[in-house]
């Protein structure tokens, strides 16, 4: 279902060229990065987004008082750009259904997972993957490029007494 309101004040594009028509005020309620409803535009000005039409047409359902769509069914790779278009716009429900959807994805995606959940803050995906790659025995190498300073040093030593734990014979020095 594409969105396109007969009445709309503000024309989006897709990276893919497709329009949605919607409403500024809609967008000024449901999200924290569109500019308020009393903004002039004119409707032959259009907004140029860089997410896809299937993305957008997702994300701007949730802008709507209406049921909002599943996300059971996306894959991860569909998946993604909806939570980074989420935090992106700001759709703050949008934000949580994704990130509740993220969790079905931790074990089969969790650098991905690990990587979004850094850039957005997202403390509670951070704690759930966090066990896990380190339990797959993730080098340090592959995550001190992702882990922010803050979060290395305690990421590290978790690590290292998991590995203890799992192998007791090691020496110290």
């Amino acid at each position: 279902m594409v969105v396109n309101a007969p009445d709309a004040d503000v024309v989006v594009r897709s990276s893919d060229n497709v329009e949605f028509r919607l409403h500024k005020k809609n967008l000024e309620c449901t999200t924290g990065a569109f500019p308020p409803a009393g903004t002039p535009v004119h409707m032959d000005e259009i907004v140029r987004l860089t997410e896809s039409a299937a993305t957008l047409e997702i994300l701007f359902q949730f802008i709507y008082p209406r049921r909002i769509p599943s996300l059971e069914s996306l894959d991860f790779d569909s998946l993604l750009p909806l939570a980074e278009a989420a935090e992106k716009y700001e759709v703050t429900g949008f934000v949580y259904a994704c990130e509740a959807e993220l969790r079905k994805f931790l074990r089969t995606n969790p650098k991905q997972i690990l990587e979004f959940s850094v850039k957005h803050n997202c403390t509670e995906l951070f704690e759930k993957i966090k066990p896990i790659m380190i339990s797959m025995d993730t080098p340090l190498s592959e995550v001190i490029d992702i882990l922010l300073c803050n979060l290395y040093k305690p990421w590290s030593l978790l690590r290292e007494r998991q590995l203890l734990t799992l192998t007791p014979s090691r020496k110290r020095w």
